[in-house]
């Protein structure tokens, strides 16, 4: 199939694909740079956040998948910070691009796009190993970002929807397993759901949230040592969906949602002392569940089986490096 020049590609992303435009963006794609304006009442946020083949994805992936995943893990950053994004930049490096290809690329990020009132504004493309970089902004009124570094002693920690799915998702891509009864874990792993609209609802309350990207175990830490604490957490509170342990044994199950990536739930934390209020807020709406796995301790991370007992840590940390 015929490849399709730079100038087509931009043509295809600036045309046909993004419908939300909006009176802040005074230059969007087209020009040198994109100009854009926010009001004074609310602070920029950017994250950028980049996948590459082999290293965030197999090889052979549907482009769809990567045009929603590569928007997908930047709208979860933001969903952590309580942000609403709003414009994204685009750059990505493929070896060649034919006219399907494109066309599904497209669909994946602008689905996505659209979906959550994001507007490409601008990016680049090259000739080169398979790579894609966005770079997202949003705005968070002043002073109410959420951050890592202010979880505090006493604080309940919860996470959002279930844990492991997506790394169980990828290792049945990477050993070719697949069939119906995996179809969701797969589906789990190539099209993340960034949990922006549950993100409206816990930042009235929460203290310090991360999205969970490389494992519940190691954000969570990140968490702790940003703010200079411990953490308690109950294995058995840990949230599994049934399509782990039917594929495998508990304990191997416990092991991926401690352990596996990519699952772009939120891990937050919550003063006990507003439980209350935050849950009837929180159901209130159709929104993914939450549980309660442990609360914020003074040092250390100590994970409790059943009984209350210290569990023995096996396996290891999810590792992009």
């Amino acid at each position: 199939m015929t490849s399709v020049s730079e100038i087509e590609i931009i043509d295809a992303l600036k045309l046909k694909t993004f419908d939300h435009h909006y009176q802040n963006i005074i230059q969007g794609i087209g020009d040198d740079g994109a100009i854009t304006s926010i009001d004074p009442d609310y602070h920029l946020v950017t994250t950028t956040d980049a996948i590459s083949e082999g290293v965030h994805y197999p090889k052979g992936i549907e482009a769809k998948a990567i045009g929603h995943r590569c928007l997908a893990v930047n709208l979860s950053d933001m969903a952590a910070m309580g942000a609403k994004p709003l414009w994204a930049s685009l750059v990505f490096s493929r070896p060649s691009i034919d006219q399907l290809w494109l066309e599904q690329f497209i669909s994946g990020f602008s689905e996505l796009a659209n979906k959550n009132n994001v507007t490409l504004i601008g990016g680049d493309t090259i000739s080169g190993p398979e790579l894609f970089s966005v770079t997202l902004q949003g705005i968070v009124p002043k002073n109410k970002s959420i951050r890592r570094s202010t979880a505090k002693i006493g604080n309940l920690v919860y996470v959002t929807g279930f844990l492991g799915n997506a790394s169980q998702g990828l290792k049945i891509i990477q050993e070719d397993r697949q069939n119906s009864s995996s179809e969701q874990l797969i589906q789990d792993f190539l099209y993340p759901n960034p949990r922006l609209k549950e993100s409206r609802a816990i930042s009235q309350f929460a203290t310090s949230m991360i999205d969970i990207s490389d494992g519940f175990y190691s954000d969570l830490q990140k968490v702790m040592k940003a703010s200079n604490v411990g953490a308690e957490i109950k294995i058995s509170d840990l949230p599994i969906s049934e399509s782990l342990p039917n594929k495998m044994p508990r304990v191997d199950a416990v092991n991926v949602a401690r352990f596996g990536g990519d699952d772009y739930e939120l891990c937050f934390t919550i003063p006990r002392e507003f439980k209350k209020d935050f849950l009837e807020e929180y159901q209130s709406t159709d929104r993914i569940g939450i549980t309660c796995v442990g609360e914020i301790k003074e040092k250390n991370l100590l994970l409790l089986d059943d009984n209350n007992k210290e569990f023995k840590l096996s396996g290891r940390a999810f590792e992009r490096f």
